[in-house]
C-alpha cells in the first residue's frame, strides 16, 4: 500500500485502513518519529474531557482548575505512552 503527497503535504489514507481504524473526518492524529519512521497515532477526543477523566485523579487537597488539571494529565500521560 502506498500513498502519494499531495500539495500542502496532505495525503489520504486508504479506505481500508480508514475502515480497521475507525478513523472518520476530523479525528485528531498524533504525529511523530519513531526509529526513522513517521507514525500517526489516533487520539481519542471527549466533548466533556473532565466528565471521562471522573475518577481517574484522586487529588489530596480540593482543585480549583480541574480542566486545566484534566489537560496537564493527558498531555503528560500522551508523552507518556508514545515515547
Amino acid at each position: 500500500m502506498s500513498v502519494e503527497v499531495g500539495k500542502y503535504g496532505r495525503i489520504v489514507l486508504p479506505k481500508q485502513l480508514r475502515q480497521k481504524y475507525s478513523m472518520h473526518e476530523g479525528i485528531r492524529l498524533i504525529i511523530t518519529e519513531y526509529m526513522g519512521r513517521i507514525c500517526l497515532i489516533p487520539v481519542e477526543t471527549h466533548k466533556k474531557p473532565t466528565e471521562a477523566l471522573y475518577g481517574s485523579v484522586n487529588p489530596p487537597k480540593p482543585i480549583d482548575e480541574p480542566k486545566q488539571l484534566a489537560r496537564e494529565y493527558i498531555r503528560k500521560k500522551l508523552v507518556e505512552d508514545y515515547q
